[in-house]
């Protein structure tokens, strides 16, 4: 069972996915939770969906929660970039991306 604080955070993490999903024109149809560190149940239960439905865009609100080591978290990616030929956004990036921009535009620089 998730705190009250958990949970908060994990709903916003939800509508943050869900806004970004909508600016781009995709849906956010499911969201896998891998609760044991180390565990593949939910990310082989996404390999699974991604070849029965054919969808190709999978996204994480961090690389980082693909894998807590950088070997791990690049087996996981390469599987689903060369392997079932998925694209995965990572929120974060495009967060930061996007300040940066900003942030650029604002300056000038």
């Amino acid at each position: 069972m998730l705190s009250g604080e958990a949970e908060r955070a994990a709903y916003a993490q939800e509508q943050d996915m869900k806004g970004f999903a909508d600016e781009r024109g995709l849906q956010l149809v499911v969201i896998y939770h891998e609760f044991v560190c180390g565990a593949l149940v939910a990310f082989n239960e996404l390999v699974d969906a991604l070849r029965y439905t054919g969808a190709r865009h999978v996204l994480v609100t961090s690389l980082a929660h693909l894998g807590e080591s950088g070997p791990l978290r690049g087996a996981l990616l390469d599987r689903l970039e060369f392997g079932i030929d998925a694209h995965v956004h990572a929120l974060d990036e495009y967060v930061d991306a996007t300040l940066v921009t900003a942030r650029s535009l604002a300056t000038g620089a």
